[in-house]
C-alpha cells in the first residue's frame, strides 16, 4: 500500500495535529506515504515532521487549476494506492485533480462547516459560504469515493446539509497518545487557584471571548482561579487582548500563544474548559482526557460523543455567563470533583480515543476502499 495525504497545511489544528498521529502510525506499520501541502506553516507539526524523515511536499503557489492540476500529475506518477485529503481546500482541489487521472479518493469530514452559529461570525462571507457549499455538494457527490467522518454528528451534518450518501461516511474518531497509564500517576496540585486551561487558536468558532466574560465576574466575586488559553493568533486575537486589557484581567487570565508541549501544561492543570461554538470531534478534548482532566464545555450535540454528562463533564450554554461560571464553580467549590470526573475522564479515553485503535480502523478503511 503506498498512501498520499493532500492537507492544507501542517499547522496547529486538531486536523493537522491528527495527521501527525496518523503518519506515526503509518511509519511504525511499514507503510509507505507521502504529504501534499498547500501551505508552509512554522508554527505547528510540520517542522516535527519533517524532522522525522517523513516524505511531505509542497504544492506551489497559483490558481485553483494549476493546483489541482499539480495534485493530479502527482497522483499520475506517484503509483498510490489511495489519496487522503483533509481540509476544505484539499478537498477540493483533490476532487478537481479526479478530471485529470483516476484514483481512489478517500476524504475527511472533521468539522460542522455549515453550522447555524457559523452565520454569526461576522467575519464569514455569507454569500461566499452559500457559493461554496454549493461547490462542495456538486463535486462530493461526483469525485469523492469514500467519506471518514470523525464523529457521528459530522456525519450527519454533511447528510442534511450535502444530501451525501451516509453508507459512503465511515465514522471513526481520532485517536490520542496516552498521558498517563493511570490516574494515580498525576502530580497532586495545590487546589487554590483553581487552573483553568483552553486549548484552540483565537477564532471566533472557540468561543474564547465567552470564556473570558465569564472569568472577569469570577473575578469581581473573589473567586481564585486563573486561566492559560493556548493557541495560535487569529482573527479573535486583538478583540481577547482588548477584553483583557480593559478588564484588569492580566493577573487572572494569560494567552500564551502556540507551544509544542502542551501536555506538560495539562498535566499541571485541574480543569479544561471548552467553549467552542462548533466542532468537528474537539481533539483538544480527547488530550485533556488522556491526561485525566475533568472537562467543563459548551452544550452542542458533536461533544456529547466526546464526554459524558455529570461523568466526566459539566456542560454550559456558552451564551450565558452565569451558566459558564456554574460550571466552574462546581469544581472549585467542590475539589472532590476534581478527582472523581478526571477519573472518569482517563477511563473514558482509554475506551474510546486510544489512538492505536482508531489509528488501525482507519487503515482497515484504507484496504476496504482500495
Amino acid at each position: 500500500m503506498k498512501v498520499l495525504i493532500v492537507i492544507n497545511s501542517l499547522g496547529s489544528g486538531g486536523a493537522e495535529r491528527s495527521t501527525e498521529v496518523l503518519c506515526d502510525y503509518l511509519n511504525k506499520k511499514g507503510v509507505t506515504f507521502e504529504v501534499l501541502c498547500l501551505d508552509r506553516r512554522e508554527i505547528g507539526v510540520q517542522n516535527r515532521m519533517i524532522a522525522r524523515g517523513y516524505t511531505i511536499n509542497f504544492i506551489p503557489k497559483g490558481n485553483f487549476i494549476a493546483q489541482s492540476n499539480f495534485i493530479a500529475n502527482w497522483i499520475r506518477h506517484g503509483d498510490f494506492t489511495i489519496v487522503h485529503s483533509i481540509l476544505f481546500r484539499a478537498n477540493l482541489r483533490t476532487r478537481f485533480a479526479k478530471i485529470k487521472t483516476e484514483f481512489v479518493h478517500l476524504e475527511s469530514l472533521v468539522n460542522t462547516t455549515y453550522s447555524r452559529e457559523r452565520l454569526l461570525d461576522k467575519r464569514v462571507n455569507q454569500s461566499a459560504l452559500r457559493f461554496y457549499k454549493f461547490l462542495d455538494k456538486i463535486t462530493a457527490a461526483r469525485f469523492v469515493d469514500h467519506f471518514h467522518s470523525i464523529t457521528e454528528t459530522v456525519k450527519k451534518h454533511y447528510g442534511c446539509e450535502l444530501g451525501l450518501d451516509y453508507e459512503k461516511i465511515s465514522v471513526i474518531p481520532r485517536g490520542r497518545k496516552p498521558l498517563i497509564s493511570c490516574y494515580g500517576d498525576k502530580q497532586k496540585l495545590p487546589i487554590k487557584p483553581l487552573q483553568l486551561i483552553n486549548v484552540g487558536r483565537h477564532e471566533f468558532q472557540k468561543g474564547q471571548i465567552y470564556l473570558l466574560k465569564a472569568c472577569k465576574e469570577l473575578k469581581e466575586e473573589g473567586k481564585n482561579i486563573h486561566l492559560k488559553i493556548f493557541g495560535r493568533d487569529g482573527a479573535a486575537t486583538a478583540e481577547m487582548k482588548q477584553y483583557i486589557q480593559e478588564n484588569d484581567l492580566k493577573a487572572i487570565v494569560s494567552l500564551e500563544g502556540f507551544k509544542s508541549n502542551i501536555p506538560e501544561y495539562l498535566l499541571k492543570s485541574h480543569l479544561f474548559i471548552f467553549p467552542s461554538l462548533y466542532e468537528g470531534l474537539g481533539g483538544a478534548l480527547i488530550e485533556a482526557q488522556s491526561a485525566g482532566l475533568p472537562i467543563a464545555c459548551n452544550d452542542i450535540a458533536v461533544l456529547h460523543e466526546v464526554v459524558k454528562e455529570d461523568v466526566n463533564s459539566r456542560f454550559f450554554n456558552v451564551h450565558d455567563v452565569n451558566s459558564i461560571k456554574e460550571s466552574i464553580l462546581f469544581f472549585l467549590e467542590n475539589p472532590d470533583n476534581l478527582d472523581k470526573y478526571g477519573k472518569a475522564s482517563l477511563l473514558n479515553y482509554q475506551r474510546k480515543f486510544d489512538e492505536e485503535i482508531n489509528n488501525e480502523r482507519l487503515y482497515r478503511l484504507y484496504q476496504n476502499i482500495c
